[in-house]
């Protein structure tokens, strides 16, 4: 069966690089605004694809009423290569991510995630975090959402590590909202033994967190007071 998924996630993806030729010829004919919206449909219909079809997930979600219809920053904690595809499935949104430079070279999925407002980051290069804010800011100037994973890389033990205080900068420059996201491990589907596994996962949006009006001070906490309602919600979770 975990074969037969593969060969089937394959084909899918066979979709969605023919797909790139009819965002091609949107762009062209019908403009930027068009094809952001053909974009985005594209990225939703992924997610669902794989979380829904792919991996089967059986996936609870708490908290929606928590997202905001405006352009916002979600914060999560990040153990599986199948967060993106989660948390575009459970916001039910086209997002943007702030994505290691490597994953732009990967074929079918690297186009689409530079089509999809994805800002790339070199992470050995600190003076280059400066640019990727003010892309990021750009982008939801524009009116689209982006998410970072503030502990910088996947956590190989399921436990959450630390934020950096950087990470918080795209939604205080913006002056948007930060919405907490407390996703349940996804690794147990396929990092664990790259075996595909139907889970039971909870995914859970904590209330909106307003950058506009904050202190220096409150600034510098930030980072600590998301950190502690994604940490909470886990914990919540697992009773």
């Amino acid at each position: 069966m975990d074969l037969f998924k593969k060969i089937n996630y394959g084909l899918y993806m066979i979709i969605l690089r023919l797909k790139a030729i009819k965002l091609f010829f949107i762009r062209r004919f019908k403009g930027e605004v068009e094809a952001d919206k053909y974009v985005a449909k594209v990225e939703c219909a992924w997610a669902d694809y794989t979380i829904n079809k792919a991996v089967k997930m059986n996936v609870t979600v708490i908290g929606e009423e928590n997202i905001p219809e405006e352009p916002c920053v979600f914060i999560g904690n990040h153990t599986s290569v199948l967060d993106c595809p989660l948390l575009i499935f459970t916001a039910k949104r086209s997002i943007g991510f702030i994505a290691k430079k490597e994953l732009i070279k990967v074929p079918i999925i690297g186009y689409w995630i530079k089509q999809a407002k994805c800002v790339p980051i070199d992470r050995e290069n600190v003076r280059e975090a400066v640019k990727v804010i003010n892309e990021g800011v750009q982008n939801l100037k524009e009116g689209h959402s982006m998410a970072v994973f503030p502990e910088g890389t996947r956590s190989k033990d399921g436990k959450l590590g630390e934020f950096k205080r950087g990470s918080m900068k795209l939604a205080t420059k913006a002056k948007v909202p930060i919405i907490p996201v407390a996703m349940d491990r996804a690794d147990r589907a396929f990092e664990i033994d790259r075996k595909i596994k139907q889970i039971d996962i909870i995914v859970t949006f904590g209330e909106p967190i307003y950058t506009e009006n904050l202190t220096k001070e409150e600034e510098k906490e930030l980072a600590e007071k998301v950190r502690s309602v994604i940490a909470n919600s886990l914990e919540k979770n697992k009773e």
